[in-house]
């Protein structure tokens, strides 16, 4: 029982650290305005001379969307905002081989290639998320010095905290998160809603604020010390949602032996 107890309690620690990322990585996108970057690239990639981003943006401006709108754009939508863009045969010239293709045509060729534009757009988008949230995953484990090693065995050696941190594991996963909209959010209301976030769950779960313990655990053991932030690293990548199912599983197990102990007893 105590070993399930622990490992739910550190399942919950990787949880809130994930958590913790997530909002730091949040505020960075927002703050470098990733999404529209790698839009405005992806579109400039595939799209050319022959549909300049200018004509793009203000098309979507006197629609009163941002250019991540797009992201949610089909192929059929995009065509209307063909439609809206004025001066635009001449610049389509070429597009398509055959001498003799209307304008119209033209505009579903393009059409058509949006299609691909938006699929390496999430391809990409998708990419650098993820080389993000290791990057910071990193970061923040080395800050909080986030050991395995040792939380392992802080957590093994009080059921009592074992106990809490699992409890309060559920409720940092209520944690309200700010993201960036279609609009493009305001990049104070982002950063202000997930700095509530990061000390809240840092609040509720002290035991993750380590930085200082660095000198203490680096002299009791170098190895374990360098042993226990790496895996740590590696598991806080694997992301909340992961651990989110982890976390689930192993409440579960540990319901069904609370259950099965009160029948014994």
């Amino acid at each position: 029982m105590s070993t399930i107890q622990t490992l739910l309690a550190l399942a919950g620690l990787i949880y809130v650290l994930c958590v913790i990322v997530q909002a730091a990585q949040e505020v960075f996108k927002a703050l470098l305005n990733m999404k529209a970057k790698t839009m405005a690239e992806t579109m400039t990639r595939f799209m050319g001379d022959h549909l300049p981003l200018a004509d793009i943006r203000q098309a979507l401006q006197k629609r009163g969307l941002n250019l991540t709108a797009l992201e949610h754009f089909d192929k059929d939508d995009f065509r209307q905002l063909l439609d809206g863009i004025p001066g635009l045969e001449p610049k389509l010239e070429g597009v398509v081989a055959s001498q003799t293709a209307t304008f119209e045509q033209m505009k579903e060729n393009v059409a058509a290639n949006y299609e691909a534009a938006r699929a390496a757009f999430q391809a990409l988008y998708t990419r650098r998320n993820k080389l993000f949230a290791i990057g910071f995953s990193v970061i923040i484990v080395l800050v909080l010095n986030a050991n395995i090693v040792v939380l392992y065995q802080e957590v093994g050696a009080d059921q009592v905290m074992a106990q809490a941190i699992a409890g309060q594991a559920g409720r940092v996963a209520t944690c309200p998160q700010a993201k960036p909209d279609a609009q493009g959010s305001d990049f104070q209301n982002v950063y202000q809603t997930n700095r509530d976030c990061i000390k809240k769950a840092l609040d509720a779960n002290p035991i993750l604020v380590r930085g200082g313990k660095y000198g203490v655990d680096w002299e009791a053991d170098k190895l374990n010390t360098i042993l226990g932030l790496l895996a740590m690293c590696v598991l806080v990548s694997l992301g909340a949602p992961f651990w989110n199912d982890v976390l689930k599983g192993l409440a579960g197990i540990n319901s069904t032996l609370n259950s099965n102990d009160k029948k014994t007893s």
